[in-house]
Formats: structure tokens, C-alpha cells, sequence
């Protein structure tokens, strides 16, 4: 089930094709403004609770240093780090955020500002425009690595199953000792087919992989609003 398929129709208000993807802002009368992706939605202006639920893991951190996060155009995760990290008294040196299409990351600030803030002022924030993966190769001793993408694999001769595999190893490469991850995963409940399968065995995949280079894995389900439903993420520890 794509999120689009989970809300009414919106009214679309800008359309753009990047060299990467079809986006879309649209304002929603419950919702407020939105991002769609290739017909998908990411997020809308409302949805604080998609940041809060993927930042709250890594806060327990101690201490919060070096902070990765892999997507995030929207630049709502970013923010939420930097203000989860001042809340909880989390000694915050850099939070680099790594987003392949800086049309996006340009169309979010302009047309949705209530998720990114000020983030991109914050002197501890980095924005990197290019290749997440590749960036998380050259990663090591983070104290967290956030991971805001798709769990689709990046290349067509890829099985999912083997791509959940090699990006679960690589963040565990990438963080220290006691360093955390946390993912968003998938939506709870059948997809537009009915095939509730579907987003189970994705779900007990990502555990799965999660469970052999981590301790201490949770998930949790919540409600996004504008999903009009819940979405389930994942953190865990490394072992020290």
C-alpha cells in the first residue's frame, strides 16, 4: 500500500521533475501542506510525530556527538535531532544529514518550513548532497545513524532481502560501540491489494538483519497523521 493510497486527495499546488524523481507539494484541508515522491507521500506539515518517533531512540545515547542521517529531505528528522539533542543536554558536535536530490531538499524549505525550522542555520548541522549509501561507507565511530530512505533495493539485481542485509551490516560498521540506530520501516496492516503479507515479511526482515549485528531492538508503531494509519520503526544498540 503506498501512503498516497491512505488519504484523500489533495490539491496539488507545484509539480517538478528533478534528474532524480516526480515531485509533488500539494495542501490537504486536514492536513496541511504535502510531499509526494514518484505519487507517494513522504510527509506532510503535520506529521511531527514521523520525526519524534525516529529521533527519540538516539537520544538515550550517551554521549550524542556524531549524528548520520541517511534521507530526510524534508529536513523534519534534522531538526528534530537538533532540538531533541538541546532538550536532553546531549553534548551535540555535528548531525550530518546525506539527500541525493537537492530539489527536494530546496522545494521542503520553501513550501514546508514548519518541518525543517531553522536546521540548516544550526552551525552543528551539515547538509551533503549526494549518495547516502556511499556516504555511510565512509562513515565510522558514530554515535547514531538515522536511516529516513526506502527499504526497496537501489539496484534492480538486488533482492530485497540481500539489500536489508548489506544496509543493516554497513550501520553497524558505522557506529561505535553502544552507538544506535534507528529506521523507519513500513505501515501496519494489508497494502492496496490486501496483501497484509506484504508489509510483515519486510517488517520481520529488517528485524531479522537487525538482530544479528544489534542488542536491545524495539519497535515501535505510530500514528502519522496524515498516513491515516500507523507506521512501524526500528531501533537497537550496538554492543559494546
Amino acid at each position: 500500500m503506498t501512503r498516497a493510497d491512505m488519504i484523500a486527495p489533495a490539491e496539488p499546488l507545484l509539480r517538478q521533475q528533478t534528474a532524480f524523481q516526480d515531485v509533488l507539494i500539494a495542501e490537504h484541508p486536514q492536513y496541511g501542506r504535502q510531499l509526494y515522491i514518484d505519487g507517494d507521500l513522504q510527509i506532510s506539515s503535520v506529521d511531527r510525530a514521523y520525526a519524534t518517533a525516529m529521533v527519540a531512540p538516539v537520544l538515550t545515547t550517551q554521549p550524542l556527538r556524531r549524528v548520520l542521517i541517511m534521507g530526510g529531505g524534508d529536513g523534519g528528522v534534522l531538526s528534530e535531532v537538533l532540538r531533541g539533542a538541546d532538550d536532553a543536554g546531549q553534548p551535540l558536535e555535528q548531525v550530518k544529514m546525506v539527500e541525493i536530490d537537492r530539489d527536494v531538499v530546496a522545494l521542503c524549505q520553501h513550501h514546508l518550513p514548519e518541518l525543517c525550522d531553522q536546521a540548516y542555520e544550526d552551525p552543528r548541522s551539515r547538509l551533503v548532497i549526494g549518495d547516502a549509501f556511499a556516504q555511510l561507507d565512509q562513515e565510522h565511530d558514530l554515535d547514531a545513524v538515522l536511516y529516513d530512505l526506502t527499504f526497496d533495493p537501489v539496484r534492480e539485481d538486488l533482492a530485497r532481502d540481500d539489500f536489508v542485509a548489506q544496509t543493516v551490516e554497513k550501520m553497524a560498521d558505522s557506529v561505535r560501540p553502544g552507538g544506535v540506530v534507528s529506521m523507519q520501516c513500513c505501515g501496519v496492516g494489508p497494502t492496496t491489494d490486501g496483501d497484509e503479507v506484504g508489509h510483515a515479511a519486510l517488517l520481520e526482515t529488517v528485524l531479522d538483519a537487525t538482530r544479528d549485528h544489534f542488542d536491545q531492538v524495539i519497535q515501535q508503531q505510530v500514528m502519522i497523521p496524515s498516513y491515516e494509519g500507523l507506521w512501524t520503526f526500528i531501533a537497537a544498540r550496538r554492543p559494546d
